[in-house]
């Protein structure tokens, strides 16, 4: 008899448990919502501002001044839509650019994860929530592309929506990587609590 009422007395403590759960994940969820619709606005703050706003080679040339290089750059050269971009001939030209394109790859790989980790706590299937969030990061990546084209002095181009897209792949991977370790760092302490 005992044992049975010590079953309905857990039963009904996991039942008030689920509820009290419940009740909480749509205010998790609606902040998550609010989150991903801050940062995008963040993304179409800085599409509006002008390449003199954004262009962080005054403070290169400032930080040049203090470092003296004692070696001679390496002579790394690509091209990224028409322009040409070499280390040793334009080296400010060369770094503004890889920050502006690792920058590219940070925002929206936040963004990503804001609207993966959103679903999943929906519990929505795993490959539903890569899918739309990457959908997403597509759509709003095209958007903001399309804004910076009236900004002064800044082009639009294609090209930075399959840098963004890249972003948002390395973002869901990182994060789905993060989930796993910590799962396998968290499961050791569950088992040895089952056996005590």
């Amino acid at each position: 008899m005992k044992v049975v009422r010590t079953l309905l007395v857990e039963e009904d403590y996991g039942k008030r448990r689920h509820k009290h759960r419940h009740k909480q994940r749509p205010y998790v969820y609606i902040l998550s919502l609010l989150l991903i619709a801050a940062w995008v606005l963040v993304i179409w703050h800085f599409s509006t501002q002008s390449y003199q706003q954004q262009t962080i080679q005054p403070w290169l040339h400032k930080w040049s001044e203090k470092v003296k290089i004692g070696f001679a750059l390496p002579d790394v050269q690509f091209t990224y839509g028409e322009l040409d971009y070499s280390l040793r001939q334009r080296p400010y030209d060369f770094v503004e650019f890889i920050f502006r394109k690792s920058a590219h790859l940070f925002v929206y790989a936040v963004l990503a994860v804001l609207i993966y980790g959103g679903l999943r706590y929906r519990k929505v299937r795993m490959w539903a929530c890569i899918a739309a969030a990457l959908t997403l990061v597509a759509i709003i990546a095209s958007i903001d592309e399309y804004i910076q084209q009236f900004s002064p002095n800044r082009t639009s181009s294609i090209r930075d929506v399959g840098v963004d897209l890249l972003g948002g792949c390395g973002g869901i991977a990182l994060y789905m990587g993060v989930n796993v370790v910590y799962r396998r760092f968290r499961s050791p302490r569950r088992s040895s609590v089952k056996r005590k």
